[in-house]
């Protein structure tokens, strides 16, 4: 699959709805699109954006014919100022993901990385392997992907998408967020303090909640 995501920042006083409905209906009339779903973020997510857009086509040639079509209205309602004031996108290939159980709903979480410093290839791998290898210790952790960004926008030159599905939000911000295999291990890859520090301390973290998964079962282990 090949996939969109959005971390949308609106102008405050905008009429949400009237732009919520405008960007699905770009979706929505475009038979390119295979799944959209756009949700608000929680209030837990204070620095996350607005909203959360995610777009599902069967393969990059369907993505490039939305761009080219229905893509460019959203493109215009995202770029309006008077909207919209910021936007972080990737877009990228279904990546590595694992699963634990069916999850149809809960809370979808996101995390745009920019590796801006790694010394080769190996170590990008080894960071994506320990990285994947999170949602087989955290508990928290029901769904989980990582996949290397093809295209990216936004606050910086996004690299990776790290995503997770948790069954609530205690899954996230308590199961994973204070895990110590997470800060005592995955955490080296963050710190400007560590030998192996090798990613931007910039990063876009957001969530909402979810009535369809988005990583879905097709792509679970």
């Amino acid at each position: 699959m090949f996939r969109v995501a959005k971390v949308i920042t609106t102008v405050d006083g905008v009429d949400a709805t009237a732009l919520v409905d405008s960007l699905s209906l770009t979706a929505d009339k475009s038979q390119n699109v295979l799944r959209s779903t756009l949700e608000p973020t929680l209030p837990e997510a204070a620095t996350g954006g607005d909203y959360i857009w995610q777009l599902q086509f069967a393969g990059e040639p369907e993505y490039r014919a939305w761009l080219g079509d229905a893509g460019r209205e959203a493109a215009s309602i995202l770029n309006d100022a008077a909207l919209v004031r910021h936007v972080d996108a990737v877009s990228y290939e279904d990546g590595r993901a694992g699963s634990k159980r069916p999850l149809d709903r809960g809370v979808y979480r996101l995390l745009l990385i920019s590796v801006n410093k790694a010394p080769n290839a190996a170590a990008v791998a080894q960071f994506e392997y320990e990285t994947y290898e999170m949602g087989l210790y955290i508990l928290g952790i029901v769904r989980w992907r990582i996949s290397r960004v093809q295209e990216a926008s936004g606050a910086r030159p996004w690299t990776h998408i790290w995503e997770q599905e948790y069954q609530d939000l205690d899954g996230l911000l308590k199961s994973y967020m204070l895990h110590p295999h997470h800060w005592a291990w995955i955490n080296r890859w963050y710190d400007p303090e560590c030998v192996e520090h090798m990613i931007d301390n910039h990063l876009c973290h957001s969530f909402c909640n979810f009535q369809h998964s988005v990583i879905g079962p097709e792509n679970g282990t």
